[in-house]
């Protein structure tokens, strides 16, 4: 998957349908007005059940995010919240959600938790050190805004951190987008939207699309983790047999097979082969002719072919076999020169020399086309003896 790809499916995307809820929320919302006391009850309710499901799938940051801003409401609700509180909590909330980019999930009970707390705390005392600082120096600060940053308002310069965090943030969704990272930039998004354009919306709808924001997450990240592989990110096996419930009498199945993966493994390690792996599910999940590729287990790959017969499917098959046989892999290695007669001191000072080394990997293929009266199953074990066929005629071919 290109990086492009990746980032419009994981960051533009959302980015875009949120924009449309947006405006759907502002034209539509003349015709809620009999809802109003329910969509002001409705943040309590969805961010702690966001908070609740968030935690029970090990989504600690979203759980924390959705527990924050509960309470956040909360005090808002209740008139709990200062001028002056509400801009250091702005300030405060907004570095909490882009640090929380930088971390990873968790176990609630365990000393991670009191990590977790530590980075909240410290980023309301930084917000906090930040509005001291310009309070007790506000000539210092004219003065540094004046002449570095003229086209700051004061204001600007007060929640000047806020916009520091957002860029460091943007630049990591950009690089590493997944769906948590998107559901954090969404709710800094909207965020910034109640601190400046407060007026646009209340803040109960915000909050509550926040929430649907995590608990969207949470749902889509599960489905990922139980019917995507999450070395090769093609889908798992539960999926190809998710896949087959809605197949019809008319389909081929190939099982495929990388040849020597073991010896493969055994020469030049694990962490090799996982790349071999990749490598094989770029290639399968390339193929032409409506074919759908699957990670089955281990060095075992599953292609189905809706409605297709065998004779129709032979070529395409055929096709990516020879694209992976026609790939080069290079290797490198790091050695460590040899020196007899140094001493312990210049051997911890020698150079790193690369080599590099091109390898090749084929694979094997057998397909088996849907009988009348044959299970799923029964045509994949149909398909592996043709797969069987394959390597005792010799590997790298496609049989029947």
């Amino acid at each position: 998957m290109s990086h492009f790809y990746h980032s419009c499916r994981y960051l533009l995307a959302p980015l875009l349908l949120t924009g449309l809820l947006l405006g759907a929320i502002d034209y539509f919302s003349a015709r809620w007005v009999d809802w109003l006391d329910t969509i002001q009850v409705m943040p309590y309710w969805l961010l702690a059940i966001a908070a609740l499901i968030a935690l029970q799938f090990n989504r600690s940051r979203l759980s924390y995010i959705a527990s924050l801003l509960l309470l956040f409401y909360a005090l808002t609700q209740h008139g709990l919240l200062s001028s002056d509180t509400y801009q250091w909590v702005f300030i405060g909330g907004g570095i909490i959600t882009a640090v929380f980019c930088f971390i990873k999930d968790r176990g609630l009970l365990s000393i991670h938790t009191l990590v977790r707390l530590g980075i909240i705390a410290a980023s309301l005392l930084a917000a906090y050190l930040w509005l001291s600082l310009l309070e007790h120096y506000p000539g210092m600060a004219q003065q540094v805004r004046e002449r570095y940053l003229p086209f700051l308002s004061a204001n600007g310069l007060a929640t000047l951190p806020v916009f520091l965090a957002g860029a460091v943030m943007l630049v990591k969704l950009i690089k590493d987008s997944n769906l948590v990272h998107t559901s954090l930039g969404l709710t800094f998004i909207v965020w910034l939207m109640h601190y400046y354009a407060a007026d646009l919306q209340s803040l109960a709808v915000q909050l509550n699309m926040i929430a649907v924001f995590l608990l969207l997450t949470v749902l889509f990240d599960s489905y990922f983790l139980a019917y995507r592989d999450e070395l090769t990110s093609l889908p798992s096996r539960r999926a190809l047999f998710n896949l087959s419930l809605s197949l019809g009498r008319k389909y081929t199945v190939a099982m495929v097979d990388i040849d020597h993966f073991k010896k493969f493994n055994d020469t030049y390690g694990h962490d090799v082969g996982d790349q071999v792996l990749k490598l094989v599910a770029v290639k399968l999940s390339q193929v032409t002719g409506g074919g759908k590729a699957f990670r089955y287990g281990g060095e075992e790959f599953t292609i189905v072919f809706a409605n297709k017969q065998a004779k129709q499917v032979v070529e395409h098959l055929d096709a990516v076999r020879q694209s992976i046989e026609d790939y080069d892999i290079v290797l490198r290695e790091t050695k460590r020169k040899a020196n007899q007669n140094s001493n312990a001191s210049k051997n911890r000072n020698k150079k790193a020399v690369d080599k590099q080394r091109i390898v090749s990997v084929t694979v094997s293929i057998g397909l088996a086309e849907h009988l009348a009266d044959q299970s799923f199953e029964q045509c994949m074990k149909q398909a592996d003896k043709a797969l069987y066929k394959a390597k005792k005629k010799g590997r790298n071919q496609v049989c029947a």
